[in-house]
């Protein structure tokens, strides 16, 4: 029997000063930038005055999701007015996308949003960003629309229980490869 991928979820609080810093050098990757919302360098201002609104545990929450105790992706949510969250992450490795990335990211998004009790989420995903449909099937579209060059989806989540979700191809492949040792909310 194959031994499972140890998955450590935690919270940026949690980090050291140093490792927080690290998060900034993941996130200003090329491969990173080019696929978020604002494809500018983050500066160590902008990363510290984040760590003080994550500070509030309101609003914003972030991840680092470790594989056999290395970092591997990076999760974030921000709680919009509709009362939704706005989902972002990225993997800390542009390889990682070849040996079943996506299916981490988004089963650690639903194991993060069932914890949280995180019903609805908001995710925008660019026109030429095919990867994103193959990772996993987690609950169901209430609204689409384009902007600009994305697509945006609010969904209302399945719980990480649901049979439905159990049942998913990619969730099977996730039970099988990985367990989910720790989170930290």
């Amino acid at each position: 029997k194959m031994k499972k991928k140890e998955l450590r979820i935690i919270n940026f609080l949690n980090l050291s000063h140093e490792k927080y810093m690290q998060i900034l050098d993941y996130r200003n990757q090329e491969f990173v930038r080019a696929v978020s919302n604002s494809t500018e360098p983050i500066t160590i201002k902008q990363h510290n005055d984040y760590h003080k609104l994550l500070e509030k545990r309101d609003i914003f929450f972030a991840f680092l999701i470790t594989c056999n105790d290395k970092d591997y992706a990076v999760i974030n949510f921000k709680k919009l007015e509709d009362g939704s969250f706005y989902v972002g992450y990225y993997l800390v490795d542009e390889l990682y996308k070849f040996e079943g990335g996506g299916v981490v990211l988004h089963n650690c998004m639903m194991f993060i949003c069932w914890k949280l009790g995180i019903k609805f989420i908001s995710y925008d995903i660019k026109i030429e960003n095919s990867r994103v449909f193959r990772v996993g099937y987690g609950g169901k579209t209430i609204s689409s629309s384009q902007n600009g060059d994305s697509y945006h989806y609010i969904a209302e989540l399945f719980e990480f229980d649901n049979d439905i979700v159990k049942n998913t191809k990619s969730r099977k492949l996730f039970d099988k490869l990985y367990e989910i040792k720790e989170i930290q909310i």
